[in-house]
């Protein structure tokens, strides 16, 4: 994750270090959490709250270049307003698609309409692939069913096999799970994670998240 900006569009955050064990391994821009007065990694599918995002790297070994490697304190952008940046997750098409259906047979077990109202992006091609649709289109997710794992999109090139769309999903969403570095989204799961979605940068490939639970709000 990344520090974009805060919630009301303001660049003034809070940012402050905290105890750490020495031997505790976080990388810079992951999601962090307090647990028994230290900063841990949030678990992949984290549902408590989030203390924020690592400002900087502590391997948990010495490191004669920065002696914080193993240090006992580490800096934490804390701001419970601020909107995190990562990148969108990503999903292979399977058979099976039409003119207005995408399958995603990697999908985890997502609820009926979870995606409703989000967009897929196509980013590459099967090298077989005859997808009508350019690389870049941008198509809105009209409906999504569970059980398929089906998006229904507006009407467009057919998915082939192989091809690669990024997922917008909905203003709102926050299911999913941390990535395994804890810097992102991905759909592998279906946690009720502590952060929400509020934004997308199409052209990027981006999506905007804050903190839906946090140790210094008062829904935490």
């Amino acid at each position: 994750m990344k520090y974009y900006q805060k919630i009301d569009g303001g660049t003034h955050i809070s940012a402050r270090e905290y105890d750490i064990a020495t031997d505790t391994v976080i990388q810079e821009g992951q999601i962090v959490k307090i647990s028994d007065g230290l900063v841990v990694a949030a678990a992949a599918g984290e549902t408590g709250a989030i203390l924020g995002i690592a400002a900087e790297g502590h391997s948990g070994k010495p490191d004669a270049l920065n002696p914080n490697a193993d240090g006992t304190r580490i800096l934490v952008i804390d701001d419970p307003d601020v909107v995190m940046q990562c990148k969108a997750p990503e999903i292979t098409a399977a058979e099976g698609g039409s003119s207005t259906t995408l399958i995603a047979a990697e999908l985890a077990s997502f609820a009926n309409g979870d995606f409703k109202g989000g967009y897929v992006k196509l980013l590459a091609k099967a090298e077989d692939s005859a997808n009508a649709d350019e690389i870049g289109a941008v198509r809105r997710v009209t409906s999504f069913t569970g059980t398929s794992k089906t998006f229904t999109l507006e009407e467009g090139g057919t998915p082939a096999v192989g091809d690669v769309y990024v997922v917008f999903p909905p203003i709102g969403f926050a299911k999913g799970n941390l990535s395994e570095d804890g810097t992102g989204l991905v759909l592998s799961a279906t946690a009720t994670l502590p952060l929400k979605l509020i934004g997308h940068d199409r052209a990027l490939n981006k999506i905007n998240l804050i903190a839906g639970k946090h140790v210094f709000a008062v829904n935490s």
